[in-house]
């Protein structure tokens, strides 16, 4: 009993084991159901133009992130250490691997992520005032999640856990008034596309999007030194939480399109909203902006509180400033939480959603195949590894799950030469920057 009440109050450095499967499931939940499911969906019908192929790409991205939660889970609950990704990539590839994974996490997957749904929270409050700048709204909503997380972890998870029941409530409340209401003429009124988006690039502009949405399924492992019972609850936490996003985005999506066609859904920054006004009137439509908005905190507020995690975790191993490392009293990594709110203030103040989710995907499943094709070199060097959970169907299931990530990597950059210049770049020095700092650290050991 003792030891299990020192685990829960703090390891030697300085972090506190307190999360549970539910602390877990709020974590992964409330950082994937946000920006992407109210943002998106009007994009993606822009793209596609036809119900049955919208449905069919939230399935496709539903399908791959289950598939990909199997395989981290796995690693996971095999090597509960602090840091997520990067360090399956670091314990698969080594340190120069890790690096890049941990820093293209910190930077882009929850840098750009997050200055996203900054971005959108700030345009749904300028719609709400009638009045306002996108910018100068930013920088009051990161101060805000900066001031809450100086509070610590315990605060950081009861706001998680609170306002992730809430946001499910509302948006299965948006579903069912959506399809008690609505019709069937969402899927016999196709959008003709304009012939921008024909062909692959639509499918890859939308898939760019759909993953965007579904995207931080895995967060819940960066702060797997804080979770009660790792081994057991983290599986239950990644998988469980990938679950429950794949059925509200589909059940969300059958909503939208009983409510409105295509054509109506296309552009819309919050279709949610369209959808619900369509039925109730304008003052339902302001009802759901404001619980959007709702939604979008909560999500954000795991960029807060999972990606220093990372920094913590890169720093540690003295891939980062050793500032990173240092832990408040409460439980909170404070210079790398304030690394992360500095890199989101920025990237938010350009207002750019559409670039920023597009950029942050191609970076991001470039980084992430490299991570699953780790899953593999994990099994072939330590067989012996302790693995309270295995993935069924090896090596077929986990086989499928990588090419299928080749597949829309290889339709990414075919379809979007220039995205995957820049994306390479950002990779390219990545790698060069791991590779200096891994030398580093031979040469002063």
């Amino acid at each position: 009993m003792a030891d299990n009440a020192a685990a829960a109050t703090g390891g030697p450095d300085g972090l506190h084991r307190i999360i549970r499967v539910r602390d877990g499931l709020a974590v992964s939940v409330g950082i994937v159901i946000g920006a992407g499911i109210l943002r998106t969906p009007g994009l993606i019908a822009g793209y596609l133009g036809d119900a049955w192929l919208i449905l069919g790409i939230w399935l496709l991205g539903g399908v791959i992130a289950g598939l990909s939660t199997l395989m981290v889970a796995e690693m996971a609950a095999a090597i509960p250490a602090a840091g997520g990704k990067y360090v399956y990539a670091r314990e698969a590839w080594g340190p120069t691997a890790g690096f890049v994974a941990g820093w293209a996490e910190i930077i882009v997957s929850r840098g750009f992520s997050g200055a996203a749904k900054t971005v959108v929270i700030a345009e749904y409050t300028v719609e709400l005032a009638g009045r306002g700048h996108v910018p100068v709204i930013a920088g009051v909503i990161v101060v805000f999640f900066v001031m809450l997380h100086l509070g610590g972890l315990r605060v950081g998870t009861v706001f998680q856990n609170t306002t992730t029941l809430l946001k499910l409530i509302v948006l299965a409340g948006i579903a069912a008034a959506g399809i008690a209401t609505g019709s069937p003429r969402g899927f016999d009124t196709p959008l003709i596309v304009s012939p921008e988006f024909a062909g692959l690039l639509g499918v890859a502009l939308a898939y760019q999007a759909v993953a965007f949405a579904y995207y931080g399924w895995e967060d819940a492992s960066k702060m797997a030194e804080e979770v009660r019972d790792p081994g057991r609850a983290l599986p239950r936490i990644l998988i469980g939480g990938s679950t429950i996003v794949a059925f509200t985005y589909l059940l969300m999506n059958v909503s939208f399109i009983a409510a409105l066609t295509p054509g109506e859904m296309a552009g819309s920054t919050l279709v949610a909203r369209d959808a619900i006004a369509g039925v109730f009137g304008g003052s339902a439509g302001i009802v759901v902006t404001i619980c959007s908005l709702l939604i979008l905190l909560s999500s954000l507020n795991v960029n807060f509180l999972a990606t220093p995690r990372v920094a913590f975790a890169l720093s540690r191993d003295r891939l980062a400033p050793a500032w990173f490392s240092k832990v408040s009293t409460s439980g909170t990594p404070v210079v790398a939480m304030l690394f992360m709110a500095t890199i989101i203030l920025g990237l938010a103040v350009t207002g750019a959603f559409e670039q920023l989710i597009a950029f942050m995907m191609l970076v991001a499943i470039s980084v992430d195949l490299v991570v699953l094709l780790g899953f593999f070199q994990l099994r072939r060097r330590q067989p012996g590894l302790h693995r309270p959970l295995r993935v069924p169907g090896h090596p077929w299931i986990p086989g499928l799950t990588v090419a299928l990530y080749v597949l829309v990597l290889a339709t990414i950059i075919g379809t979007q030469p220039r995205l995957a210049i820049g994306g390479g770049l950002m990779i390219g020095t990545l790698v060069i920057a791991g590779i200096a700092t891994a030398r580093f650290r031979r040469s002063v050991a």
